[in-house]
């Protein structure tokens, strides 16, 4: 009895090393490729690779500012008959001597208070202006004074004078033409000596006292 039961064991022993050694892959020898239609699961499906990813970094818009004008009011006198008138106007800022001058020179707006006013200045006028201790140095040709008449000549003085000694830091003006420091009349008709400065209170009494 002991002696069928080994050889029964001693059967399923080849048999288990047979089907094992039956499903090794074979070292040599020939195989046969198996039809792509008959590979399960499509494990013959082609990988596929994925993109890389990327990362867009939006930068913050940046914006120039647009400038913005900025203006002051200036006192300028200007003439009404053979009197002296103050208007304010707005001009670029900072109102240096040189553009207050030019604003001389333009005359008065349009607008309906500037009415019957007027510059003495011509339009050909051109002039430096240097500012020394608070003594403003106005450098013309000699055309500005030639081209005036004696009256339109006070006034025309009397206008850069008010006009000038009205912005902060200036108190005193020194006339010259083309470099060579010359006498000018005051309001009151007389005249000062080559070199002589003049003020404000110079021309005062030809102010309009509205």
């Amino acid at each position: 009895m002991r002696t069928k039961s080994m050889t029964s064991a001693l059967r399923h022993s080849i048999l288990l090393v047979f089907l094992i050694s039956s499903c090794a892959v074979p070292s040599s020898g020939s195989y046969s490729q198996v039809p792509s239609a008959e590979i399960p699961f499509g494990l013959n499906a082609p990988q596929t690779t994925l993109p890389p990813t990327t990362t867009t970094v939006l930068e913050p818009m940046i914006t120039d500012s647009l400038p913005v004008a900025v203006s002051e009011p200036i006192d300028l006198f200007f003439i009404s008959n053979s009197r002296i008138i103050k208007v304010q106007r707005n001009v670029a800022s900072p109102a240096n001597p040189s553009p207050a001058l030019s604003s001389l020179v333009e005359g008065p707006s349009t607008s309906p208070e500037f009415v019957g006013l007027r510059t003495a200045l011509p339009t050909t006028f051109a002039a430096t202006v240097d500012v020394i201790r608070g003594v403003a140095r106005v450098d013309a040709t000699r055309t500005f004074l030639n081209s005036l008449s004696g009256l339109d000549q006070k006034l025309a003085i009397a206008q850069i004078v008010l006009t000038l000694t009205s912005r902060p830091g200036v108190g005193q003006v020194l006339f010259s033409v083309d470099g060579k420091l010359i006498s000018v009349p005051r309001g009151r008709g007389d005249s000062v000596a080559s070199g002589v400065a003049v003020t404000f209170d110079d021309y005062s009494s030809l102010i309009n006292q509205q």
